[in-house]
C-alpha cells in the first residue's frame, strides 16, 4: 500500500468529494423538485460518490475489488451526465451520443473488470478520451438546446451547468496522469466533483447570483493561497508539496462551503414553505388554524390544548405568560407551568392561538430551532394562525 504524500493528498481530495456528493444527496429533495430529474441526479451523485471512495482503495493498492468498482463507475460518468442533461432539457439526446456513452460504458467497464496489465496504459488513455468526448458531447447538447422550451431560470442554470462541465475537464484529466514520464503532484478529479456539488446547491438558492458564486470561488482560492504560503514559511516545502497542500486545503474549504450552502438552502426552503402556507391559508376556526401550523411549521403531530385540558393549572398566570410571549421554546423559560406543558405533551414549542377561550398548540419540531433560530418565521405563522382562530369565533 502506498503511503507517500501523493497518495495522502489524492485520498483526501477524493474523500472530500465523496462527502460533498453525500451532502447533496441528503438535500436532494430541497434542491430538485421534479421527480424525474431527482432520480437521474441521484444516480449521478451515487456514481460520483462511489467512484471517489473506490479510487482511494484503487490508488492505495487495497485490492482487486476497489479497482473494478472504480473503473466501472468511471466508465459510467459520461452516461450519468447524459441522463441528467436529458432530464433537464426534457428531450432525448441524438442516438449517436447515447450509443457512444452507453457502449463506451460497457466496453470500459469490461476492460476494467478483466484488467489486462499489458494494456493498462492504453486503457487509461482510452478512458480519459472517452470521458472527454462524452462530457464535451453533453455540453454541446446542452448549448444547442431549444431555449424557447425552457424558462429563463432553467436556461440560466443549464448554461452554467454546461460551462462547468467544460471547466472541470482539465481537472478530470489529472486523474490519469500518474506515470513515470508524466507525474502530476495531485489528482484533481475530486475537486471537479466538489465544484459541481457546490454549484448544484448554490444555483438552486434564489438569493444567490452567479456573481456571488464567482466571488465565493475567489475567496476560497485566496484563502487557500494564503494558508499555503503561511505553511511554506513554517515548514519548508518544494513546489510539488505546495501544490498538494493547496489541493488538501481547497478540498476542505469547498466541502465546508457545500455544507454551509446546504444548511442555508434548507433554512430558506423552510421559510418559503411558511410564507406560501400563510399566503394560501384558508378557512377559519381551530381546524384551519391547526392545519396552517402543521404545514407551515413542519409539525404534523401538533396538538391543540384547550382550557378543559388545563383544569389543574393556573390559567390566569398561564394566560399572562403567553400574552407576554406568544411563542415559547423548550429550555428558554423558567416558568414551571410552561415547562410542565412541554413535558406532558413532549413538545419543543408552545404557540398561543387564542387568549379567550385559552388555546395553545404544542409542537414537537426540533428542526424549527435550527432552521428558524430567530423565531421570526414561527411568530409570523402564529399570528396568521391566531387570526384564523379568532375569525372562527366571530
Amino acid at each position: 500500500m502506498t503511503g507517500g504524500a501523493s497518495f495522502l493528498a489524492d485520498a483526501w481530495v477524493s474523500l472530500c468529494a465523496a462527502l460533498g456528493a453525500v451532502v447533496v444527496l441528503l438535500r436532494l429533495g430541497e434542491i430538485v423538485q421534479r421527480p424525474e430529474i431527482a432520480s437521474r441526479f441521484r444516480f449521478c451523485l451515487w456514481v460520483l460518490a462511489i467512484l471517489m471512495l473506490a479510487r482511494i482503495g484503487h490508488w492505495g493498492g487495497w485490492g482487486w475489488l476497489f479497482s473494478v468498482v472504480a473503473n466501472c463507475c468511471a466508465a459510467l460518468v459520461p452516461l450519468a451526465a447524459l441522463l441528467l442533461a436529458e432530464g433537464l432539457l426534457r428531450r432525448h439526446a441524438p442516438a449517436i451520443l447515447k450509443q457512444t456513452c452507453a457502449w463506451g460504458a460497457v466496453a470500459f467497464a469490461l476492460l476494467g473488470l478483466l484488467q489486462f496489465s499489458s494494456l493498462e496504459v492504453w486503457r487509461l488513455f482510452g478512458m480519459l478520451l472517452f470521458q472527454l468526448v462524452g462530457l464535451v458531447g453533453v455540453a454541446l447538447l446542452v448549448q444547442r438546446r431549444d431555449h424557447g422550451s425552457l424558462s429563463t431560470t432553467e436556461n440560466s442554470a443549464i448554461n452554467q451547468m454546461s460551462l462547468s462541465f467544460l471547466l472541470i475537464l482539465p481537472f478530470l484529466a489529472t486523474d490519469y496522469m500518474r506515470f513515470p514520464t508524466v507525474d502530476v503532484p495531485v489528482r484533481l478529479g475530486g475537486v471537479a466533483v466538489l465544484v459541481l456539488c457546490w454549484l448544484s446547491i448554490s444555483l438552486n438558492r434564489p438569493a444567490v447570483t452567479a456573481r456571488d458564486i464567482l466571488r465565493g470561488f475567489v475567496i476560497v482560492f485566496a484563502v487557500t493561497s494564503l494558508l499555503t504560503l503561511i505553511l511554506a514559511g513554517l515548514v519548508p516545502m518544494d513546489l510539488r508539496a505546495g501544490l498538494q497542500v493547496m489541493a488538501v486545503i481547497v478540498s476542505a474549504l469547498v466541502l465546508l462551503a457545500i455544507w454551509q450552502a446546504a444548511t442555508a438552502l434548507r433554512t430558506e426552503d423552510r421559510q418559503l414553505v411558511a410564507l406560501r402556507e400563510i399566503a394560501e391559508a384558508d378557512g377559519q376556526g381551530p381546524e384551519a388554524s391547526m392545519a396552517l401550523l402543521r404545514r407551515a411549521a413542519g409539525a404534523p403531530d401538533a396538538v391543540l390544548v384547550a382550557e378543559p385540558d388545563l383544569s389543574d393549572m393556573n390559567l390566569t398566570d398561564l394566560r399572562a405568560r403567553f400574552d407576554e410571549t406568544p411563542v415559547l421554546q423548550l429550555g428558554t423559560t423558567g416558568d414551571e407551568q410552561v415547562n410542565w406543558l412541554f413535558s406532558r405533551f413532549d413538545a419543543t414549542h408552545a404557540v398561543l392561538l387564542s387568549a379567550d377561550p385559552f388555546r395553545v398548540a404544542m409542537l414537537n419540531s426540533p428542526d424549527i430551532a435550527v432552521l428558524d433560530s430567530s423565531g421570526a418565521g414561527l411568530r409570523a405563522v402564529q399570528r396568521m394562525a391566531r387570526i384564523l382562530m379568532t375569525a372562527g369565533h366571530r
